[in-house]
């Protein structure tokens, strides 16, 4: 069966405990039944007319465990496409342009798998998903709406489509129609290579995460298939690296409690060990505390970071850190350093050391920058660091 993914889970938590009131007031099943718009202009697939859509449809709602009746319509369209409408008593799927043409048995009932996903995850937990979905649409549509909820917008509806994808290949059950289906949708081809694709997907490096804004690219989508039927985990796509300039609402969480650990962690340290530093540092959160290490361990941030989960969701697959990130790390490591001037050069070196334990390469240069330090006393710092260190 079908569940939803480890950021749906993560994301629906935080709502749920973040944003109850507004995710409560949008619970609920679909509005109405089929639209009047709809009625007016599109074309209904009846049955006896297009009795190869219906039968697809039946395979792919029989695998899915989509017991409701079908409806499905032709709209003109430029480019070949499908999409689901959440109806109240029914499962719409709305066809454009000349995809149905481009499409055998097998690829129909794969797009109409990825379709009818949408529902099964709608209809998940009582409709929690759906509501969720409708915030963040509604978000989504408003120019106030903070950088966040707009990250987590694009990032639930990647994984929505990765859910579907996956709702897709269960209804055919298998991994080549449904690459074959995913491309005839999307370049318009009447053939392709799946195999091909999948062979293009192992020359990119896809854990740095989708660029999408809407559906993660084709290639990617083929790469996450092929891994989800392995076992493998394959929610970098949606994540990617911890970026510090376009954190999602988890990611801010995440930012957050590390920010805190590691200003606790520089606290600690000796020659930095002050009344001062340690209010400084109290201001990441008060008071300080772990995330998932003492706070006297210094993480290593030039390789992926183990983090907690979010509200209880999978553990998640270490994160690297993008240059950003690790600047920010940078300069909260100096301002601490620089907290409380009676530290002198001894804080400096102890925060030289801390930057060389925990991979902040760039710690010299940026300090150097912000200091104005001569090349001498560079040196001498520089050195007295490296024999702590040894």
């Amino acid at each position: 069966m079908l569940s939803p993914l480890g950021y749906h889970r993560a994301v629906l938590a935080y709502v749920r405990r973040v944003d109850e009131r507004a995710w409560a007031a949008l619970r609920g099943g679909p509005v109405g039944r089929l639209d009047d718009v709809l009625l007016r202009n599109a074309y209904r697939l009846e049955e006896s007319v297009h009795p190869e859509v219906h039968q697809a449809g039946r395979r792919a709602a029989e695998a899915l465990g989509v017991d409701t009746e079908l409806s499905f319509f032709q709209v003109d369209g430029a480019a070949p496409n499908a999409h689901y409408v959440h109806q109240a008593g029914a499962a719409v799927v709305v066809f454009e342009g000349s995809l149905l043409e481009k499409l055998d048995h097998d690829d129909l009932t794969a797009v109409m798998g990825h379709e009818l996903a949408h529902r099964v995850l709608w209809h998940a937990d009582d409709g929690d998903y759906l509501a969720v979905d409708r915030l963040l649409d509604a978000a989504a549509g408003d120019a106030r709406t903070p950088q966040q909820y707009l990250e987590t917008h694009r990032r639930w509806s990647l994984a929505t489509e990765l859910f579907a994808d996956r709702g897709a290949l269960t209804a055919c059950g298998d991994l080549s129609v449904t690459i074959r289906a995913l491309l005839k949708l999307q370049t318009g081809l009447s053939t392709a290579d799946p195999e091909a694709y999948l062979r293009q997907a192992d020359e990119l490096d896809l854990s740095t995460g989708s660029r999408g804004t809407s559906h993660p690219e084709g290639v990617a989508r083929a790469w996450a298939l092929k891994n989800w039927l392995a076992g493998d985990d394959m929610e970098s796509l949606i994540t990617g690296p911890l970026d510090i300039d376009a954190p999602d609402l988890l990611d801010a969480v995440l930012l957050r409690d590390l920010s805190r650990e590691f200003a606790a962690s520089i606290a600690h340290t000796s020659g930095l060990r002050t009344d001062a530093v340690a209010t400084f540092a109290a201001g990441f959160s008060d008071p300080p505390g772990p995330l998932g290490v003492p706070a006297s361990t210094t993480p290593r941030f030039d390789e992926p970071l183990a983090v907690r989960p979010i509200d209880g969701a999978p553990l998640p697959r270490p994160r690297p850190l993008v240059d950003a990130t690790k600047r920010y790390l940078c300069y909260l490591l100096l301002d601490l350093a620089t907290a409380d001037p009676d530290t002198g050069d001894d804080g400096l070196v102890a925060s030289m050391v801390i930057a060389r334990r925990a991979g902040l390469t760039a710690y010299d240069d940026l300090a150097d920058d912000e200091l104005g330090w001569s090349d001498k006393r560079r040196a001498k710092l520089a050195k007295a660091a490296d024999e702590v260190v040894g």
